[in-house]
């Protein structure tokens, strides 16, 4: 079946990086249907939708259980790895373009070297199991089906339009507004969200040759969330008040969490925002939300 052109469909379009990759792609002059995730729980409208749009590309975001209050269980399967499914067969005898699925850094579980995308994965979370399952998935897609199918593994994306709960925004809100902190230990490999989504473009573009493989989206370099506390006490001129609280995830008791990203460095991608100059960004966009009231 002969698919759209122009048509580019992305689920999770309510969240932090679907927003942002929305709004390049349509600024871009392409047309973009976003897709909500209960659609994906309902097979037979699934394909429906699908087959009157017929997207040339997909951009597969939709998540559950990133979040710390998102704990149920069932959900997380459902999303993660059922909503996957029939995704990929809603449009496996569609001749797309692309079609790009969002896996996880948490597929990886415990490692003490950068995280490398042929290593063994050793999640023991059910948010890591089910992003593990879609990968595998894709992969079994892709080859069945000779799909241009590429999981991305994203590290930790932070920006302006983040959830306020998220942990940057959090110390940004904690220097502003002379609130105490609960500083967990932890280390994380931090990537603007510009940036990243400048390499989840450079992947769609190579998507055909990386067809069924993995590409992790980090920059490479990890801070402490100490040391995440230092750089906005610097950028705000302001001091975080904050009381030590141990570790918020059985994965930071591992002092190592971050990608080895040379497969994505020799498709071109770059880093262009390090972590203050992103920091200040964020600052500058919290400043301005809360202006408004």
């Amino acid at each position: 079946m002969k698919t759209s052109n122009k048509v580019i469909l992305v689920t999770g379009s309510n969240g932090f990086i679907g927003k942002e990759l929305v709004r390049t792609l349509e600024n871009k002059g392409h047309k973009v249907v976003r897709f909500d995730r209960n659609i994906l729980y309902k097979p037979r409208i699934l394909k429906s939708q699908i087959r009157k749009i017929l997207p040339a590309k997909i951009f597969h975001l939709a998540a559950y259980g990133n979040h710390s209050n998102q704990k149920d269980i069932s959900k997380i399967v459902y999303c993660n790895y059922i909503a996957t499914y029939n995704l990929l067969d809603a449009t496996k005898d569609l001749n797309i373009d692309s079609f790009i699925n969002t896996g996880s850094s948490s597929e990886y579980g415990r490692k003490r070297i950068p995280m490398k995308e042929d290593m063994h994965l050793e999640t023991d979370t059910f948010y890591g199991a089910t992003k593990a399952g879609s990968t595998y998935l894709s992969r079994a897609f892709a080859k069945q089906f000779n799909m241009h199918i590429v999981t991305v593994r994203p590290f930790s994306v932070y920006g302006p339009g983040e959830d306020q709960k998220r942990f940057i925004p959090t110390v940004i809100k904690c220097a502003l507004n002379e609130e105490t902190l609960n500083l967990a230990q932890g280390v994380h490999d931090w990537i603007y969200i510009s940036d990243f989504i400048l390499g989840l473009l450079i992947v769609e573009k190579n998507s055909k040759t990386l067809s069924g493989q993995v590409v992790n989206i980090g920059n490479g370099i990890q801070y402490s969330n100490q040391e995440i506390v230092n750089i906005v006490q610097e950028v705000t001129k302001r001091k975080v008040n904050y009381t030590r609280i141990g570790f918020a995830r059985s994965y930071d008791t591992i002092d190592m969490w971050k990608a080895n990203n040379s497969k994505l460095k020799s498709l071109g991608w770059k880093q262009k925002i390090n972590i203050k100059n992103g920091i200040k960004a964020t600052v500058l966009a919290y400043e301005k939300q809360t202006s408004r009231g």
